[in-house]
């Protein structure tokens, strides 16, 4: 049954690829894309038999564990109390007592340490409970609609930059759909793969309502939903998102020609507010909570006894310690792990995926390319989010294996960046005077 329904799944959507408009004029043909989706499919597949037949603890697996708390909740509520189930999935389940000895029983709803922010593994529960209602109990249905939604996702970013960067389509192929730890942990029951459906449909729905005027109704509704959706993923990534969606708008009505200063300026001044935030309201210190999540962090790492785990210097609440702590949080986001750091098989690959976005750093700084007006927004939105995501990862996250997840939204952008500003024809034109 569960096969079967798969198959049938998958020939559904890849049917559908040739019907809807967003697919067939994304600037890729149908069968590079059918090709695409079908390779994120085997590697989630991969990513199953790995956590099934290597690391057998079902308990610890990030992949079962949402889909078995809604599979839990789908048994205890919906032939009993089917309102109670809805309930949940739209979160207007109050304190009634049925539902919360229900909520109870699941493993995940509720967080070890509460951080103040939203609890975001509830998302990503919801989702599979929509999708258990027909899925019949078949957890690979549920990994190909993950799969589905950050592919789509990953195709929104791709069109985004291909309307402006058609000289690149490869380059952008490449970042957006193959790059290894996009491919391995965004193609499967993860919240990477709601927070790529999110960014994607963000992004391209605010570059057609910039430069568009048709169908405004449609993106209006997409930049809403995307906005709702990343603020119950990782509200951190939207907080991230804006300073930059609100630079690229200041630069594109009043056709501003400083954009690396008008990004620039945004960030710094969202910053500033944000860490100063406190003194209008109290409760949001973003000092304080990045200091608490720090030591959240460390503390799981130590319960668990991650085989990853590094030590990092330790926040004090301050923006000046976030600044002094910057170089070092950079540096273990990015460029970490390295490959004599590798204690298992995906520390390893990760390592390898790493010393390409060194070399890749290097190229882009000796080859580098001019981008054009119209080309420069792009870039630097893209190097913002990026540098701005990876400090706050750097700066929270002391395990290893868990950065390389966290990060995954931010390689798309890096890799697109770096690759975006290497002048080919240099590059293969200097090869050959070496080669010679």
């Amino acid at each position: 049954m569960q096969f079967l329904l798969s198959i049938a799944l998958i020939s559904l959507i890849l049917w559908s690829f040739k019907r809807l408009n967003f697919v067939r004029n994304s600037g890729i043909s149908i069968k590079e894309l059918s090709f695409l989706f079908l390779l994120k499919l085997l590697f989630g597949f991969a990513l199953y038999v790995i956590y099934t037949q290597f690391y057998t603890d079902r308990s610890t697996a990030d992949i079962f564990k949402y889909y078995d708390d809604a599979d839990l909740l789908y048994h205890h509520l919906l032939t009993s109390s089917p309102n109670d189930y809805f309930k949940i999935i739209l979160g207007i389940q109050g304190d009634d007592p049925q539902i919360t000895a229900a909520l109870k029983n699941t493993h995940f709803w509720f967080k070890p340490f509460d951080t103040g922010v939203f609890n975001d593994n509830r998302t990503i529960i919801r989702i599979n409970m929509v999708i258990r209602l027909f899925s019949f109990g078949a957890y690979h249905v549920h990994a190909i609609v993950f799969c589905l939604m950050s592919f789509l996702g990953s195709l929104a970013i791709f069109k985004c930059f291909y309307s402006v960067f058609a000289s690149k389509k490869w380059e952008l192929i490449i970042a957006c759909f193959l790059i290894p730890s996009l491919l391995l942990w965004a193609s499967s029951i993860l919240k990477e793969s709601v927070l790529i459906f999110g960014i994607g449909g963000l992004i391209f729905s605010f570059t057609r309502l910039l430069h568009w005027n048709h169908k405004r109704k449609a993106y209006v509704i997409l930049f809403i939903l995307s906005i709702l959706l990343l603020s119950i993923t990782k509200t951190y990534v939207l907080l991230i998102l804006i300073p930059g969606l609100i630079a690229w708008l200041l630069i594109v009505k009043w056709k501003i020609k400083h954009v690396h200063l008008t990004f620039l300026i945004s960030y710094g001044v969202c910053i500033l507010f944000a860490f100063n935030a406190y003194r209008i309201t109290p409760q949001f210190d973003l000092g304080k909570i990045l200091q608490k999540k720090q030591l959240d962090f460390i503390n799981v790492a130590r319960d668990t006894k991650a085989g990853s785990a590094i030590t990092i210097t330790r926040l004090d609440g301050s923006l000046i310690s976030c600044l002094k702590n910057s170089p070092e949080a950079l540096a273990n986001c990015i460029f970490r792990p390295l490959p004599w750091e590798s204690n298992s098989i995906f520390a390893f690959f990760a390592s390898l995926e790493n010393l390409l976005i060194f070399l890749l750093i290097i190229l882009a700084g000796l080859y580098s390319k001019k981008p054009t007006d119209e080309q420069k927004p792009y870039l630097y939105f893209s190097f913002y989010f990026v540098v701005l995501l990876a400090l706050l990862i750097g700066l929270t996250v002391p395990v290893l294996g868990a950065i390389v997840r966290y990060k995954v939204p931010a390689m798309i952008f890096l890799v697109s960046f770096l690759l975006l500003c290497i002048d080919k024809e240099k590059l293969l034109l200097n090869l050959k005077r070496i080669i010679k």
